[in-house]
């Protein structure tokens, strides 16, 4: 069966009793499926303009769930701004717009994480940036966390989820070779949490899906950039710390050069596995925390990432449940709530008394509406708790296995693209940090990309991190006794967070 898109040349192909969803990625067209194809988000919704599915019934305006619907004979589809959809045909550069430059050779550096992949491009002989682009994960399809996408190893999809990773990364380097003219990329370093490392070399991550959760590797690896069919002469792939705490942690640690740093200092990673490291007397202790993919627009009703009209700020204008205003980014109308919007809503939504310290809404069935297309459910207000209450518990057991209490933390660093728009008053009164940390906070960005890009113009870059690793100690939250007492507490809103 064929699936023809509106208004694009692309067609996919779906096979006997494939899904419109498995079939569009196949093809090169991701669409958003953040419960992993599951049936539950619906929001890889599509509309049927022409032809006949099964396994879901199309709703008055034709839409279905990608996911589930089945071609029965060739389909037209139309797909909504917010389904995620994006059309991955390299972008053919005309000749008038590729920008001219001296340069004869370049590098990129990476980012695989688990929701966005970004990239910059490098002049290899003066180091100057030249380019940069950021791009929704189109292994997104199989799920918005990590677990999803072992899950969907377990189940026998490693070569898919590599194929699609491995396509991106092609088609970001051809965008950079297009654009800019250069003949070659000589050197291509990588960096993500453990299971995006394992997908890029199409190693099979399904060991770190069940108890003694181990990985394939996690050293550093280096090989041709012909045994990945990648446009690049080498490839680096940085060093991880443990299966859940990856080289993103590890280059940002040496990013910070933390060994160095004098105070106690914490690095924080907020994503759909929130990774922390904590540096005290030359010991950095860490651990990961299952916070979900809540900060990142999964599992909530109105949630998007941090795309064009996404809610990312929620003030009070007034006393009242009627007084906030909304700011998007792109100041465009909304298209939903991102991970930023969503922590400052339900900060005002407690200090308007609209929930409670038991995150309880009285008006349940409604919803509470922050913008006329956008609200926040009961639901959504548990899915939060369960992630900020992860987020806490691991910064408290962090510091006990320390000896520490969070008052002596006195730097705080969060990383991420979360970090931009994070409002910390706001995160502390929503119960993400502890209130010692209002004044420690410093917003870094992704310092895992920039680990990357020191990894090609620093040679002693691997060895740093190398040497952080050794004096990394991992917890492991599941065997420490005190995690379920700590995340259960952690789940109300009060001044004892």
């Amino acid at each position: 069966m064929k699936i023809f898109l509106q208004n694009s040349p692309v067609i996919c192909n779906a096979g006997k009793g494939e899904s419109i969803l498995l079939a569009c990625a196949r093809s090169g067209i991701i669409l958003s499926a953040p419960c992993g194809g599951r049936r539950r988000c619906g929001k890889c919704m599509v509309q049927i303009l022409k032809g006949q599915v099964c396994g879901d019934t199309p709703d008055a305006e034709g839409r279905v769930r990608a996911c589930a619907a089945v071609p029965v004979s060739d389909i037209t589809i139309a797909c909504s701004e917010n389904s995620g959809l994006i059309d991955n045909e390299v972008t053919a550069f005309a000749a008038e717009n590729r920008r001219s430059n001296n340069a004869e050779t370049a590098f990129a550096a990476i980012d695989i994480g688990t929701t966005t992949v970004s990239a910059i491009f490098i002049d290899a002989k003066t180091f100057d940036v030249l380019d940069t682009v950021s791009e929704l994960n189109d292994q997104r399809v199989f799920g918005a966390d990590v677990m999803s996408r072992i899950a969907a190893a377990k189940s026998g999809k490693t070569e898919e989820l590599f194929a699609l990773i491995n396509r991106q990364t092609e088609r970001i380097i051809k965008q950079f070779i297009e654009k800019w003219n250069i003949p070659n990329i000589e050197k291509l370093a990588v960096s993500g949490n453990t299971v995006m490392l394992h997908l890029f070399l199409n190693a099979d991550p399904s060991g770190m899906g069940e108890i003694p959760f181990t990985p394939v590797f996690l050293d550093e690896k280096e090989l041709k950039g012909a045994e990945l069919s990648l446009s690049v002469k080498k490839v680096t792939v940085l060093p991880s710390i443990a299966s859940f705490i990856g080289g993103d942690i590890a280059a940002g640690l040496a990013v910070l050069d933390v060994l160095n740093i004098p105070e106690t200092s914490l690095l924080i990673d907020i994503g759909t596995n929130g990774e922390m490291a904590l540096a005290h007397n030359g010991k950095i202790f860490c651990c990961s925390t299952a916070a979900g993919p809540a900060f990142e627009g999964a599992e909530i009703s109105c949630g998007v990432g941090g795309i064009k009209g996404a809610v990312s700020a929620v003030e009070l204008k007034e006393t009242g449940t009627d007084k906030f205003s909304i700011t998007t980014i792109g100041n465009v109308p909304p298209a939903g709530i991102c991970g930023s919007g969503l922590i400052d809503a339900v900060a005002l939504m407690l200090k308007t008394e609209i929930i409670d310290e038991t995150g309880f809404m009285e008006d349940s069935e409604n919803g509470f509406y922050i913008a006329p297309c956008v609200s926040i459910s009961s639901r959504d207000i548990r899915q939060f708790q369960l992630a900020k209450s992860a987020i806490l518990s691991g910064i408290k057991i962090l510091c006990k296995n320390a000896g520490l209490k969070t008052a002596d933390v006195k730097n705080v660093f969060v990383a991420g693209g979360f970090g931009f728009f994070i409002n910390k008053h706001n995160a502390a009164a929503a119960g993400i940090f502890p209130k010692e940390f209002i004044n420690s906070i410093s917003v870094c960005g992704n310092l895992s990309l920039r680990g990357a890009q020191e990894c090609l113009t620093d040679n002693n870059f691997i060895c740093k991190c190398k040497k952080i690793i050794k004096q990394c100690l991992v917890i492991d939250l599941a065997e420490d006794a005190s995690f379920t007492d700590e995340f259960v507490q952690n789940m109300f809103f009060n001044d004892d967070n």
